[in-house]
């Protein structure tokens, strides 16, 4: 059994591709991914301990060793500072962590697994603002730091494909949304806040721009779409992973609250409000569709999920 690393297997994204990867049939004991944190984590439950390595993938010495042990033949890299709006915080660390983490997790495949096959994972946010759907050839211009970390990531992964001839296939994924999303996001951010309400821990539900409108997909949609990736990605190509399918920022909240159990009270917070936000965000994933994936998870699913997740959540806190 040939290793298959995740790099980040432990966050959000890479802990529904563990799961998704074990429900294929893939034997635990293939799966390794890597973490930062020394805390157990829900993936602590489905993998063997040995294969959960904690390490700083900064570290290019940590990260040059682990190939050389492991020497996987698949490479789902997930790792990364993943979040937009703290990158406008902290604009140089967002910056200089995913540069150095795609430098050193490329340079380790390149001399230690170069006949190794990796997915390079990116982002919509990597892209300008546009009316029209974006495709993989549309403008890329960046709105925040997080989205030039990205773009220098997408662009590291392609000059490694082209100049030492490695087995790379870049994604670019739109919002994806699910349990164990980290607080930050906004449709975590809403469900926790509605969940709060329905304990009566809060009163009113605070949001930001509601005008906006973003490519939402259930985060088992998008995780099965890497390992689609995977499989029948083309060398050096880069693809979207997204629904197809764009709403308001309004229209998302007014479903949730749909769901809830009580009504609940919704006031407008200024300090919620992000400068420059793009207006609109949806994916032409024409692309990917011709290699038979599509989106199968309706929002509405997707949405009651999280709410109940989180309603479990904060009752064991």
């Amino acid at each position: 059994m040939k290793p298959i690393l995740i790099t980040g297997g432990t966050g959000f994204a890479g802990s529904h591709l563990v799961e998704m990867l074990l429900t294929s049939g893939v034997p635990a004991e293939q799966l390794h991914v890597t973490t930062l944190s020394d805390k157990p984590s829900y993936v602590t439950t489905l993998l063997p301990e040995e294969n959960i390595h904690q390490l700083d993938l900064t570290d290019s010495e940590a990260v040059t060793k682990l190939f050389a042990e492991l020497q996987p033949e698949q490479i789902y890299h997930l790792a990364s500072f993943a979040s937009p709006s703290k990158s406008l915080e902290q604009t140089a660390k967002a910056i200089e962590t995913n540069v150095e983490i795609q430098l050193n997790v490329l340079e380790a495949m390149r001399q230690h697994t170069p006949q190794a096959r990796m997915l390079s994972i990116g982002s919509a946010s990597e892209y300008a603002g546009s009316s029209e759907p974006l495709s993989e050839t549309s403008q890329l211009g960046p709105h925040d730091p997080y989205g030039v970390s990205k773009v220098a990531q997408d662009m590291l992964a392609y000059s490694y494909t082209v100049r030492y001839e490695l087995d790379i296939v870049r994604v670019r994924p739109f919002n994806h949304i699910g349990e164990r999303q980290e607080l930050g996001f906004v449709v975590s951010d809403f469900a926790q806040q509605i969940v709060k309400i329905e304990n009566d821990e809060q009163q009113e539900l605070r949001v930001g721009n509601l005008d906006v409108t973003r490519d939402f997909s259930d985060v088992r949609d998008i995780v099965r779409g890497y390992m689609t990736l995977m499989e029948k990605g083309l060398t050096g190509e880069v693809y979207n992973l997204g629904s197809g399918r764009d709403l308001t920022i309004r229209k998302l909240l007014e479903t949730m609250t749909q769901l809830a159990k009580i009504e609940v009270p919704i006031k407008i917070d200024d300090r919620k409000q992000r400068p420059g936000d793009i207006q609109r965000s949806v994916a032409d994933i024409s692309k990917i569709s011709q290699l038979g994936w599509q989106p199968t998870i309706p929002l509405a699913d997707t949405l009651g999920r999280i709410l109940e997740w989180w309603r479990s959540e904060l009752a064991n806190q």
